[in-house]
Parts: structure tokens; sequence; C-alpha cells
């Protein structure tokens, strides 16, 4: 046997490969070679990055892209756009509305290409850029724009647009390369919610009504009481239940009672604005979450339900005509009136403190409205 053939591929070289370098050299290249990088930007970028891996779904996401991000830089405004081409992402995105211009699904990639060339890439335009009669319409004052293509295996899925006052930021090279990796983590963040999402809106849907069940609910009274402390307005829930529904199901049977039950859930959501959340909590127990609602909004809100449901008339299909009633319990937190610190457990004392109101409306014979406050020393 030779000499390589004792050693095996030990003497064999790889025709093309670089130098194999030594343990010393690597060392040596290490505290050696290094990057200038704006060290703000470096900073920011991390934290932003623990944000968007520590969101939840893919509505706490949006709300770190569109609001979180731009007070965390100092930026004026984000923006972001999304390829929809089959309305799947508007099916998924719950009160998306609230933002507005901010947030935009098209559903021909057309318009978001045209932002970008060939190769998509990180570009810091100025308002001698045609692009800018394009992005960040609503706003004004704005100088600069930041466009951060996002993609997913190579394929273009939206566009991040940061809206910059002045000139504020320089991109070097190595700034370029960091943004480039933001962005990645951007459009993993949003791959990854929108199919938790999908598997999630399947174990949070109620499958009678295709509103919310109880899951669903804890998590969006959860969501919208955090959004409330941070915006510092109000939040209502409404605790709902149709009178005497047992006797309903007991004259009329299961299925007529469970027709019932979805007409009248079709009936509330119907009529509620795009922000508002509503869910099944039991058998014919509904909730609905109002953000931004105080008493006396929700109070109209929910008298406006019980009346409309008195007057609804039920055509269940075989000539009969029902006809239900609801009774309502509501209870409002102002983050100014009732400071919080346990977010859970307000959440918690909502959902019993509606439920109290709930029970003495039914208890007044059902059919109206009571509302009930929280107590400042259980917050």
């Amino acid at each position: 046997m030779d000499e390589q053939g004792k050693g095996g591929l030990q003497g064999e070289e790889i025709q093309g490969a670089p130098p194999v370098a030594s343990g010393a050299e690597l060392r040596e290249r290490r505290l050696v070679e290094t990057v200038e990088l704006n060290r703000y930007l470096y900073l920011q970028t991390q934290q932003l990055e623990h944000m968007l891996l520590d969101a939840s779904d893919l509505q706490s996401l949006l709300e770190v892209l569109l609001v979180s991000m731009p007070r965390h830089f100092s930026f004026r405004v984000a923006e972001l756009w999304l390829h929809d081409p089959e309305g799947i992402l508007a099916g998924l995105i719950v009160g998306g509305e609230r933002y507005g211009h901010y947030l935009q699904l098209h559903n021909d990639v057309f318009a978001i290409q045209e932002l970008f060339g060939l190769e998509p890439d990180i570009e810091l335009i100025d308002a001698t850029d045609s692009r800018m009669f394009e992005v960040l319409k609503s706003e004004h004052g704005i100088d600069y724009a930041l466009l951060l293509p996002l993609t997913d295996s190579g394929r273009l899925m939206g566009s991040l647009h940061i809206g910059i006052a002045e000139d504020t930021m320089t991109l070097g090279e190595a700034e370029e390369s960091l943004l480039a990796h933001l962005a990645a983590i951007i459009s993993r963040c949003l791959v990854q919610g929108v199919n938790h999402q999908q598997v999630s809106q399947l174990t949070m849907l109620d499958p009678l009504t295709r509103v919310s069940n109880m899951r669903g609910f804890e998590r969006d009274i959860a969501r919208e009481i955090a959004r409330a402390k941070r915006a510092d307005k109000p939040v209502t829930v409404l605790m709902m239940e149709i009178d005497e529904y047992d006797d309903l199901v007991q004259h009329y049977g299961d299925v007529r009672g469970n027709f019932v039950l979805k007409k009248v859930a079709q009936r509330i959501s119907s009529n509620l604005r795009a922000t508002d959340m509503m869910a099944r909590l039991s058998q014919s127990r509904m909730a609905v979450v109002i953000p931004g609602s105080g008493e006396s909004l929700g109070s109209d809100i929910a008298e406006r339900m019980r009346a409309d449901i008195d007057d609804f008339s039920i055509d269940d299909g075989r000539g009969a005509v029902l006809q239900v009633t609801i009774s309502i319990g509501l209870v409002t937190w102002e983050p100014r009136q009732y400071p919080a610190v346990d977010m859970g457990q307000l959440a918690r004392q909502m959902g019993s403190v509606g439920l109290k109101a709930l029970e003495d409306a039914r208890a007044k014979g059902g059919n109206t409205v009571v509302l009930s406050r929280l107590a400042t020393l259980l917050v």
C-alpha cells in the first residue's frame, strides 16, 4: 500500500478549492477583519428582530411593523404592501382596516414590481423620484422613503416602505446588508405568520356560526386590551345570550335551535364594524369586543343590537317564523380611569364582570341591556 493509501483521503486535494487555513490564520482573520456599521442602526435592528420573532400571530406582527417599528427607529411612518392574489390575507387579517392606507393588499403583483428593478433590492429614494408619488401617498413632509422588498423563495411577496422626514440615514454597504437581513427576517415572519394564522383560524373558529370560539375570544380580548393600553383608548365587551334558548330547543328541536343561533349570530356580526370581533362562548352565549368604545357608545351599540334582534323575524324555511330576544351585559375598560398592570387578570375580570351583568339582565326578564363597572381594586 502506498503512502496515500495508508492515510485514506488524507493527502487528497480538490482541484480549484481554496487552501485550508490553519487555526492560527482563522483567529488572525477574526481579529483583523472588521466592518464599519452604524451602531445605532445595528442595535435597533437587533431589538426589532426580537420583537418580530416574539409576535404570536399575524395581527401582532402587523402591529410591530406598522406601529412599533416607526416609533422604535424614530421614523415618520411605515407602509406595507402585500401580494394577495386569492384574497387569503384579506380573510386572515382581523381588523386590518385600522391601519388604513398603511396596509395594502394587492391582487396583482405588478404594482409592487414597478417599485423595483429586475432584481429587487433595498433602495433609499428622495422627493425627486417618481416612486414617491406611489408610496406613502397619505403622508406629508416625507423627504425620503426606504423601500424594502419582501421575498419568499425568490418570489416578490410584498414591499415595506419607511417614511423619513429628513436626511438622517446614510446607506453604506454594511447598512444595506443589515437591512437586507432584516427584510429577510420580516419576510420569513410574514410567511410563518400566515401559515400559523391559517391553522389557528381552524382551531379558533366555531363551526356552526363561523365566528370565533372561546379560545379565539380569549385571544381577541387579550390583544385588544393590550392595544387599548398602548393607544390609551377604551375597549368595551358585550356578553349576550339568546333568551329562553333551552325552551326553544325543547319545543322545536336541536336542528331549528342551531338554525336560530346561526341566524342571530349572522345578524349581529353583519352590523359590526370591521374592527369589532364576535365569538360564540357556549351553547347560546356570545360576546362582542368593541375597540375604541366607551360606556356611552357601547351602550348605544348594545341597545341597537337588542332592538334589532327583537324585530328580527327568522324564517326557518318550513313555513314557520321564529322570533327571539337577547339579553346583554356590558363592561368597559378606560385605561386612564382604571390603570392596569396585569393585562391577563384584566381580561379575566372584564369577562367575569360582563357575565355578571348578563346574568342581571336575564334576571330582569331578558330582552334588556345591563351595564356593570370594573372594581378599581381588582385591576
